[in-house]
C-alpha cells in the first residue's frame, strides 16, 4: 500500500513546489486549503501542473483550515507523514480583559498536530518554519556564524516574526510532552527568503519589487536567499532522513548584496526595456529619505550589516547542494515577465515576449523557457517582426494584398515570377503597390504617346 502524504496549504509558494516533487517522484500526495470555494481556481491549475498522464498517484485537494480544530479529521484519514507550514500571523489585538493575547500561527500548529495524535497513523511531521526563528535582524555587526541551535527573541522581534517564533516552539512542546503510545517524530525545516520561479502564485519579495518598479531606490543591504525548489527538496528528504529526526534543518544557498541582485536582473532585462535600479544610495542619503519613506526607514538599520549562516547539516548530512540563487532570481524575474505579472515592455511585446513558467502559461515545468503555443496574438507579433524591410523600414503590406494584386489582371505570371527574380538579386521588396516590370512599363510608355500624337 502506498504511502499516504499530506500537504497543507497546497496553494503556497513553497507547498506547490513540494507537491509537485513529490508526485513526479510517485508519490501518494493529498492537498489542502482553508476554502476550496474561495481557491478553486488556484486549486484547478496545481491539478492540471501536477497531474500529468506520467503520474503514478493523482494529487487530491479537500478543505482543512488550521483555524478550526474540527475541519481535519477527513484531511487526515490513512495518513503517514504531514508536512505543515507555519502561517506568520499577527495576534489578535483585542481581548477581554485578563486573557491572554490569541496568536493565530500557535493555534493553527496546535490544531494541526492535535489532529496528527488523533489520527493514530501519522509517523512523522515535517514543519516548516524560517530562519527569522534563528537569527535576529542584522541590526548589529557581528562574526557570529549562526546554525540550527540558535533561537531568536521573541520579545525583541516583530509581531509577524514573533508568532512564528511561538509557533514552533509550540510545536517542540507539543510534540515532548505526548506519551510513547502517541508519539509523532518533528522535523523542522528552517529556509532562509526563498527565490525562484514560482508554481502557481509570485511572491511580493525583492525580485518583483525590482521588476515591477516598485523599488526605486536601493541601498548595500544583504538577503539570505534560498531556491524554493532546494527546500522542497530538504521537505521531501526529511521524511524519512533518519538523521534528522527530531533535528532543525536550516536550508540557505546564499547571501546577496541588494546592489548585486539589482545588477543580475539588470544585466539580463535591461536589453528587454526593464529599467532596475543598480546605483545604491549612500547611506547620507538614504537617511534623508528615511524621514519620509517607510522603506528606506526599514532599509536605514539594515546598511552594511550581514549574517554568516552554517549549513553543513544541509549539504552533508541530508546531501543537498544548494543551486546558484543568481539563476534562481533571473528564473523567478522571468516568470513574472512571461506570466505578465510585471508590465510587459514595448520590446518584448514586440519580440513576442518569453516563455512563461507553467505549462497553461507556456513554460516547462522548472521555470525554463519553451516555444509558445499561445498562437494569434503570438503570431501575429512574429508576422511584424519578420516582415522584410526596405531602406531599413519594415513593409506594411501583407501576403493578403499580393494575392489580390496577383488576381486583378495588371501583372502576369511571368512578369510576376520575372519581378521576383529581380527582387531577389536586388534585396529589395515592394512598399507600395507591386511595380510594373520594364517591359510593361514601356508598352504602357508607348501607348500612352500614341494617344497623345492622336
Amino acid at each position: 500500500m502506498a504511502t499516504q502524504i499530506l500537504v497543507t496549504d497546497a496553494i503556497s509558494f513553497v507547498s506547490s513546489h513540494i507537491i509537485k516533487q513529490l508526485v513526479a517522484e510517485g508519490h501518494k500526495v493529498r492537498g489542502t486549503v482553508s476554502h476550496l470555494q474561495d481557491d478553486d481556481e488556484k486549486v484547478k491549475k496545481l491539478l492540471e501542473e501536477v497531474n500529468t498522464e506520467e503520474a503514478k498517484f493523482k494529487l487530491e485537494v479537500v478543505e482543512a483550515n488550521p483555524a478550526k480544530a474540527d475541519t481535519w479529521e477527513e484531511a487526515m484519514k490513512e495518513v503517514q507523514f504531514v508536512i505543515h507550514g507555519i502561517k506568520a500571523a499577527a495576534p489578535v489585538p483585542v481581548v477581554p480583559e485578563g486573557e491572554c493575547v490569541g496568536q493565530p500561527a500557535v493555534d493553527g500548529v496546535v490544531n494541526v498536530f492535535k489532529a496528527c495524535v488523533a489520527a493514530k497513523s501519522v509517523s512523522r511531521v515535517i514543519l516548516t518554519s524560517s530562519y527569522k526563528a534563528i537569527v535576529p535582524p542584522p541590526t548589529t555587526v557581528s562574526e557570529k556564524v549562526f546554525s540550527e541551535s540558535d533561537w531568536a527573541d521573541s520579545e525583541t522581534a516583530d509581531p509577524l516574526t514573533k508568532s512564528i517564533i511561538l509557533a514552533e516552539k509550540a510545536a517542540w512542546d507539543f510534540v515532548k510532552e505526548l506519551t510513547d503510545a502517541d508519539k509523532i517524530e518533528l522535523v523542522v525545516i528552517n529556509p532562509t527568503q526563498m527565490v525562484g520561479p514560482a508554481v502557481l502564485d509570485v511572491q511580493q519579495d525583492i525580485v518583483k519589487s525590482l521588476m515591477d518598479g516598485s523599488m526605486k531606490t536601493i541601498a548595500k543591504v544583504h538577503y539570505e536567499l534560498v531556491d524554493v525548489r532546494d527546500v522542497a527538496n530538504a521537505h521531501i528528504k526529511a521524511l524519512t532522513h533518519t538523521e534528522v529526526a527530531g533535528n532543525r534543518l536550516l536550508v540557505h544557498g546564499a547571501s546577496k548584496c541588494l546592489t548585486q541582485i539589482a545588477n543580475h536582473l539588470s544585466t539580463e532585462f535591461k536589453p528587454q526595456g526593464y529599467a532596475v535600479p543598480v546605483y545604491s544610495l549612500p547611506k547620507f542619503a538614504l537617511y534623508g529619505l528615511s524621514l519620509f519613506n517607510k522603506n528606506a526607514k526599514s532599509l536605514l538599520p539594515l546598511v552594511g550589516k550581514t549574517r554568516q549562516f552554517d549549513n553543513k547539516k544541509m549539504t552533508e548530512t541530508v546531501g543537498i547542494t544548494p543551486k546558484d540563487v543568481k539563476d534562481s532570481i533571473i528564473e523567478e524575474a522571468q516568470v513574472l515577465v512571461d506570466r505578465g505579472l510585471v508590465k510587459k515592455t514595448k520590446k518584448v511585446k514586440n519580440s513576442g515576449g518569453a516563455a512563461a513558467a507553467t505549462p497553461a502559461d507556456g513554460a516547462t515545468a522548472d521555470g525554463e523557457a519553451k516555444v509558445d503555443e499561445e498562437g494569434g496574438e503570438k503570431k501575429a507579433e512574429e508576422g511584424e517582426d519578420n516582415k522584410p524591410a526596405e531602406n531599413g523600414e519594415v513593409k506594411e503590406e501583407g501576403k493578403d494584398e499580393v494575392k489580390a494584386e496577383e488576381g486583378s489582371g495588371d501583372v502576369t505570371a511571368s512578369e510576376k515570377k520575372e519581378e521576383d527574380e529581380k527582387k531577389e538579386e536586388s534585396g529589395e521588396t515592394k512598399t507600395e503597390e507591386p511595380a510594373k516590370s520594364e517591359e510593361k512599363a514601356n508598352e504602357e510608355e508607348s501607348t500612352a504617346e500614341a494617344k497623345a500624337d492622336n
